[in-house]
């Protein structure tokens, strides 16, 4: 991790524990070295910082492009790794910026779903990801983010904000739109087996 990135980590995970009493499972499965494709579900604006608060490796992360209109804090997202995204339609220079940090071996969250989940319910996901990951021959990890929609609630049931990240899912099909859709039904399936685990805790 680049030393600001690092200070960060350490400052927000402190403060996340001790008003929220955050909490992480499963970081055992994201590999230590090499390409990976975190693949999270969505429900608030914080999900990106969670997910990198609880993936031990430096992260990179899609954002909207909007976000990045105001310029201090753009500055402070790009310092963490944002990547503008146009969500209007095929975005070539973001995708070409995710196959990048893909491509150096990097970890790269995305969100199958596609946009923010208003319900807190599970949406169905969107193919991008398995051909991300396929083309740059990188495994997924699904994840699962709970908690983050209602922080005032969390004050009140301290660790009810959590990340938990699943086994590694690798795409072995071809190159084919049916195959990159099986293999996003197999990420869906186990972030919402996270998500069960989670509401049963």
């Amino acid at each position: 991790m680049k030393l600001h990135y690092r200070l960060g980590w350490l400052l927000a995970t402190g403060v996340l524990k001790l008003l929220w009493g955050f909490r992480v499972t499963g970081r055992e499965h994201i590999p230590e070295n090499g390409p990976v494709v975190i693949a999270s579900n969505h429900i608030s604006n914080w999900d990106p910082l969670l997910v990198g608060l609880g993936c031990p490796r430096e992260m990179f992360f899609m954002a909207k492009r909007e976000l990045f209109e105001n310029k201090a804090f753009a500055w402070l997202i790009r310092a963490y790794n944002a990547i503008p995204l146009d969500r209007g339609g095929g975005d070539r220079k973001a995708l070409r910026t995710a196959r990048r940090v893909l491509g150096n071996g990097g970890a790269l969250l995305m969100f199958p779903e596609g946009t923010r989940s208003r319900t807190g319910e599970l949406g169905k996901g969107r193919p991008g990801v398995a051909f991300i990951a396929a083309s740059a021959k990188s495994a997924v990890v699904p994840a699962h983010i709970a908690g983050s929609n209602d922080p005032r609630g969390a004050f009140r049931s301290r660790g009810s904000i959590r990340v938990s990240f699943a086994e590694p899912i690798t795409h072995d099909g071809p190159a084919s739109t049916e195959a990159y859709a099986e293999t996003t039904d197999r990420i869906m399936t186990s972030i919402a087996a996270l998500k069960k685990e989670a509401a049963s805790r």
